[in-house]
């Protein structure tokens, strides 16, 4: 691995990109990691690379579960990973959704990608320089923030990533995102 072709960070979704995507997941026993990320996750550790996990969590506004849920699901990956000697450096989530029915996080906001709250927040708590990290989801609206903001982009083909082809085809950034079959494969990229 060449380290110097390594990103200050990796802003990464969670559900369909490090996880199966399980549909509005509330219980840490559903947990389904993708083959190889988590030694992954813990390669990009050792080489001083943080990870930090972008995700919209829209189930709370909707009323399907509480904040707290999603925070002991994040728990749970992160001793998931820190059992293979990794590290998730944060998790940024956001419980908005427009359509939502929960009185406090239904409705608009800055942070449910594709809008650029959360990675506008890494950025200033890490102090990250966006051109020298990069963007990974399994959805254009995972990623499209990451490429406003000058990231490196990957789009897997996990999860939702065969059906976002066809869109990324009608995408003007089309030519700045690299399509990998997983998250895992990220490594051949930095070698």
């Amino acid at each position: 691995m060449n380290i110097s072709a390594l990103p200050q960070a990796i802003l990464c979704d969670r559900d369909g990109t490090l996880i199966e995507d399980e549909h509005f997941l509330n219980d840490p026993r559903k947990i389904r990691w993708i083959d190889g990320v988590k030694a992954l996750l813990k390669t990009f550790h050792q080489a001083g690379v943080k990870i930090l996990v972008i995700t919209n969590q829209s189930g709370v506004a909707r009323d399907y579960f509480g904040t707290e849920t999603v925070e002991t699901i994040h728990d749970q990956l992160q001793t998931d990973v820190r059992e293979m000697g990794g590290e998730i450096t944060d998790f940024y989530y956001c419980p908005h959704h427009p359509d939502g029915t929960h009185p406090v996080y239904g409705g608009l906001c800055n942070c449910r990608k594709p809008a650029p709250g959360m990675f506008l927040k890494a950025i200033e708590d890490y102090q990250l320089t966006p051109k020298l990290c990069w963007t990974i989801g399994d959805r254009l609206r995972d990623i499209e923030p990451g490429i406003i903001l000058g990231m490196k982009a990957f789009l897997v083909q996990t999860g939702a990533g065969k059906d976002q082809l066809t869109l990324l085809s009608d995408q003007d950034y089309r030519t700045q995102v690299t399509v990998l079959p997983s998250f895992r494969n990220l490594l051949t990229v930095a070698v």
